[in-house]
């Protein structure tokens, strides 16, 4: 079984306190079954259905599915999750459940009562027959379901961004001891992206989802603003910076006088203090 539609699977949520795969609100879950019949010759009719924890019943398919000996195919059951308004306004402060039941009856059965059980093990293969998966059920495929507001989701997208750049930027960035030429402007973004990330993690754990998503968009837009800073040299990065290492790289190399002679002028004092140098000599005689 796979189930397409969802925002996220298998993620951390820290204002529930565990892992969850997440829906946005007003979305739509389709349930996708992979069915295979065994060699047993008679005809089986499908229908299945899903249950989530708000609602009282079943949503079944509306029509059943003939699937014959040997035969593989797909069942499907699209979902309609509810928008987060009046009876349904507070299902993003809980994570939830949902149970999914695939029967074969007899054409225009109605679903056993008295709960869902698969007979298929061994003959005579008599109707009705049901297969059940639910969240957090073996072979835990799936975990609780979260249902989220458009800040929640909205969040979960820019934190998953921001992180990204973020721990690439601090890899690069964050392993020297002294900054390297033209990279003080996006250390200072990478720093400011690094505490917005912190606020809005702070804040979404306390179920404000709006600050949230307001400091996780910050934080994306910083670590933005760092990477692009390292694009050029002279434009986003801090040319002063590299100028300056520079300098202190060209007085090591000229014992110290190197601060003086950046540049034309200076390269040029040292070829003309060279020439009159006591034993200085021209590596090929004058011409005459």
């Amino acid at each position: 079984m796979n189930i397409t539609g969802l925002l996220a699977r298998d993620t951390y949520d820290s204002y529930l306190g565990g892992y969850i795969d997440a829906v946005q609100a007003g979305n739509t879950l389709t349930f996708n079954v992979i069915f295979t019949a065994n060699s047993y010759v008679y005809q089986r009719n499908l229908t299945m259905g899903v249950k989530f924890d708000w609602m009282t019943s079943f949503q079944n398919t509306t029509s059943d599915t003939a699937v014959y000996a040997g035969q593989t195919l797909t069942v499907t059951l699209a979902s309609a999750i509810p928008a987060l308004t009046g009876q349904y306004s507070g299902l993003n402060q809980q994570a939830h459940t949902w149970t999914l039941e695939l029967w074969d009856m007899a054409q225009g059965a109605t679903w056993n009562a008295y709960g869902c059980s698969d007979y298929n093990y061994a003959p005579p293969y008599v109707q009705p027959m049901c297969r059940s998966l639910s969240s957090n059920g073996y072979p835990y495929t799936y975990h609780s379901l979260a249902v989220y507001s458009s800040a929640q989701a909205s969040s979960y997208n820019s934190k998953l961004q921001a992180s990204a750049m973020i721990n690439s930027l601090n890899n690069v960035l964050g392993n020297t001891i002294t900054p390297a030429p033209g990279t003080s402007s996006a250390l200072a973004m990478l720093a400011q992206a690094n505490t917005q990330m912190a606020l809005a993690n702070n804040a979404y754990a306390l179920g404000d989802f709006s600050t949230a998503q307001t400091d996780y968009q910050n934080a994306l837009n910083d670590a933005n603003a760092a990477q692009s800073s390292l694009s050029t040299i002279g434009g986003g990065t801090d040319a002063a910076t590299f100028t300056s290492i520079w300098i202190e790289a060209v007085a090591v190399l000229f014992g110290g006088i190197g601060a003086l002679l950046v540049g034309f002028a200076g390269f040029k004092y040292l070829r003309v203090r060279t020439r009159a140098s006591a034993g200085y000599a021209p590596s090929t005689a004058p011409k005459a």
